[in-house]
């Protein structure tokens, strides 16, 4: 018997130290938010121009804070993304 997963299943045991995490199905490009309350943001995605998945960690979701990332992280291989989203929580948190 094959069993079906949600593409989504492979993120649900990230450890997000107290942030709340977004899957986004309906846009090309995001995949995944990370939200905390002090405002910071760490969103993945892999944009449409690029072969690669880029995660964006910014202080604040809004203009100032996307003019002024504090870090993007590239990841070649989807199957090295659960755990550079982890180093980047662990960085960052």
């Amino acid at each position: 018997m094959i069993r079906h997963t949600d593409w989504s299943d492979d993120y649900k045991n990230l450890d997000l130290k107290g942030g709340k995490i977004n899957f986004i199905i309906e846009d090309d490009e995001d995949m995944i938010e990370i939200f905390y309350d002090d405002g910071m943001l760490i969103d993945i995605g892999k944009p449409t121009v690029c072969d690669y998945y880029c995660i964006i960690v910014v202080s604040s979701n809004d203009a100032k804070g996307w003019n002024n990332p504090i870090a993007q992280i590239d990841v070649q291989h989807k199957k090295d993304l659960v755990s550079k989203i982890q180093d980047t929580i662990d960085k960052f948190r």
